[in-house]
């Protein structure tokens, strides 16, 4: 999809900061000193601090000199980072083990632009995820032609872990920080309250997990009690039946432009699509006018759901099947 420049400028830009009296670092100083509970602050190492207000989202062990909160803070908890001299720069939340010690959520400076989600993941939550819809919206999504697309996208809108999947009108949740574990309740309250989402399903990312701490024995994945196995969608204009339980949360969806791409370059190529999945590049690159394409999986469940997906797009793909291959 092609957004005019103007368009895309306008969904991005932020208010500038309204003028202030209060050091930005004093003002979260305080709202932290007025917390209810007692806030740890974790303390860069000399040098490292620019990194992280230029925007890198997560703080490495490596770069912390000392964690100063009696009790030290637990995985999970919101923790300010401060410079060498102990003034905040921002707030995250802190991990006892994960090489990510801190996944910061808020600047100093945004904290004066919007002193509401100061140390309120609950309150962050809710104005990220809008700005995620709102920022889709302005993209077209979703549209006529796609209605697949991914809504959250981890550190892409500042909400580092946390992926979310939108298939038509079911919304697939990754979790891969211990963080978004720990506030599932409300990241699924925000989600479901989204308009056109009537399915929700969660989905723990093991590996990931385990690097972050967690106790694996209690986590499981989750879906509404109606939520369907498989879901139609399309992107691009072309039709997928995607299944909920597949890898990742079920579908590619970053990849659109890229399958879209490929369209644009495949007329009169042979195209060879290894491990197709679902065959989104390979249906892309035959709709794009490939003179033959051929996708292979090692699973013949996939191929033959493969198969059945070119079958649905018949109105410019032929298909033929076998084994472990689809070949259009």
């Amino acid at each position: 999809m092609v957004v005019p420049s103007g368009r895309l400028i306008k969904c991005l830009s932020l208010p500038s900061l309204p003028p202030t009296t209060t050091t930005t670092a004093n003002l979260l100083h305080d709202i932290a000193s007025n917390h209810h509970k007692g806030i740890g602050k974790v303390v860069l190492k000399k040098g490292k601090t620019q990194l992280f207000k230029d925007g890198s989202p997560m703080v490495y062990s490596g770069a912390v000199d000392r964690i100063i909160g009696r009790p030290p803070p637990k995985t999970g908890d919101i923790v300010l980072v401060a410079d060498g001299s102990e003034k905040p720069i921002g707030w995250g939340l802190y991990n006892s083990t994960s090489m990510y010690c801190v996944r910061l959520m808020q600047l100093e400076e945004e904290v004066v632009r919007d002193p509401s989600c100061a140390l309120s993941m609950e309150n962050l939550l809710e104005v990220r995820i809008h700005a995620a819809t709102q920022l889709r919206r302005c993209l077209g999504l979703p549209s006529a032609h796609t209605n697949a697309y991914r809504l959250v996208n981890s550190e892409g809108d500042r909400l580092s872990g946390l992926v979310v999947d939108v298939f038509g009108d079911s919304a697939v949740i990754a979790s891969s920080a211990a963080w978004v574990e720990k506030y599932k309740p409300q990241i699924k309250t925000c989600i479901s309250s989204l308009d056109g989402i009537n399915y929700l399903s969660w989905r723990p990312s093991i590996e990931f997990l385990k690097e972050e701490g967690m106790d694996l024995s209690n986590l499981e994945e989750v879906s509404s009690l109606t939520t369907p196995a498989r879901v139609k969608v399309k992107e691009n204009g072309i039709s997928y039946l995607i299944s909920l339980e597949g890898q990742k949360t079920g579908f590619y969806a970053d990849q659109r432009e890229n399958r879209q791409f490929i369209a644009t370059i495949s007329e009169g190529q042979r195209v060879l699509d290894m491990y197709c999945y679902s065959g989104g590049f390979a249906m892309n690159a035959a709709r794009g006018g490939a003179r033959n394409v051929t996708g292979i999986h090692s699973s013949l469940y996939w191929s033959s759901v493969t198969a059945s997906d070119i079958k649905s797009n018949n109105d410019y793909i032929s298909c033929k099947s076998g084994r472990g291959m689809v070949e259009s």
